[in-house]
């Protein structure tokens, strides 16, 4: 091999020098076997590859989500900004309807359930006179 030069020529073989094989490392052999238990591939990070991709890009998605709301939010109060008074007070007072409206349904449900109870009580009380009558009448 020392018979070589610098731009391949052999000096002593009219064929030329052998051309070097390349650097490639040897095939890789799977890297959990025999196989692992359940704990150590839960511990094995070549066997996890895989999950931590997923989780990386995950975090990547939600971040850019949470960027995009953030400046979806920063537009919709430039927006506010920029609107009348007239509109403004529209809005709130589209906003206070809506409200008086929530309010006006509670209370009627709060009705409701009052009068419900009410009419659990009587029943209950009648059907206690009427046990009472019946125990009374058995003596």
């Amino acid at each position: 091999m020392s018979d070589c030069d610098e731009n391949g020529k052999s000096k002593t073989s009219p064929q030329g020098c052998p051309k070097p094989k390349s650097c490639r490392p040897p095939p890789a052999q799977p890297t959990c076997l025999p196989q692992p238990t359940l704990w150590s591939k839960l511990n094995c990070v070549p066997c996890n590859r895989l999950f931590f991709f997923f989780l990386g890009a995950g975090l990547a998605l939600w971040y850019d989500q949470h960027q995009q709301e953030a400046k979806k939010a920063e537009k919709e109060k430039a927006k506010q900004n920029q609107k009348s008074p007239k509109e403004l007070e529209k809005e709130r007072k589209e906003k206070e309807k809506q409200q008086k409206e929530k309010e006006k349904q509670q209370k009627e449900k709060e009705k409701q359930q009052k009068e419900r109870e009410a009419k659990e009580k009587k029943e209950a009380e009648k059907k206690a006179k009427e046990e009472e009558k019946k125990a009374k009448a058995q003596k």
